[in-house]
């Protein structure tokens, strides 16, 4: 049974490994020559510490394992995507999509969502827009990280 709760202080380790691994998967899609790794801080308890006291961190759990994880910036009626991890095994099977449905389940004031992927991330554009996300703006590529960003938005009805 897959389930979703909010993270704790002990599930820090797991959360930021799980960081970690979804970020050394994503180095293979990643340009020549453009930064590895995630943004920064992503594989730091600290950091992960600092997001789990300011924003919405919620873990998914298949069978008391944590297989994926999302990071939320909840404003009244809009929410920020800040992250949303899954184990590469975990990878293709609907876990990403019952995490966004479920956060939109959790939250259904928000109407307005709001993400940014990288421009490289072909299979995260097609994640996002299989879930109604729709394109809304391309930010130019940053010299330091070697790629710019997508930004994509969805719109729903409050619940």
């Amino acid at each position: 049974m897959i389930e979703i709760s909010k993270a704790t202080e002990s599930d820090l380790p797991q959360l930021r490994e799980l960081a970690v691994l979804a970020f050394a998967d994503d180095d293979h899609y990643k340009p020549v020559g453009a930064l590895r790794g995630g943004p920064p801080g992503y594989d730091s308890i600290q950091k992960h510490r600092e997001w789990l006291k300011s924003m919405d961190y919620h873990k998914c759990t298949k069978d008391g394992e944590i297989i994926g994880s999302c990071i939320l910036d909840i404003h009244l009626d809009r929410g920020t995507i800040h992250g949303i991890h899954v184990k590469p095994e975990s990878m293709g099977k609907g876990i990403g999509s019952w995490i966004l449905s479920e956060a939109q389940r959790i939250y259904p004031q928000v109407c307005n969502w709001i993400l940014e992927t990288p421009d490289y991330a072909k299979r995260n554009h097609l994640f996002y827009e299989k879930n109604g996300f729709t394109l809304s703006g391309v930010t130019p590529i940053d010299p330091a990280l070697g790629f710019g960003f997508y930004i994509y938005k969805k719109i729903v009805q409050p619940g």
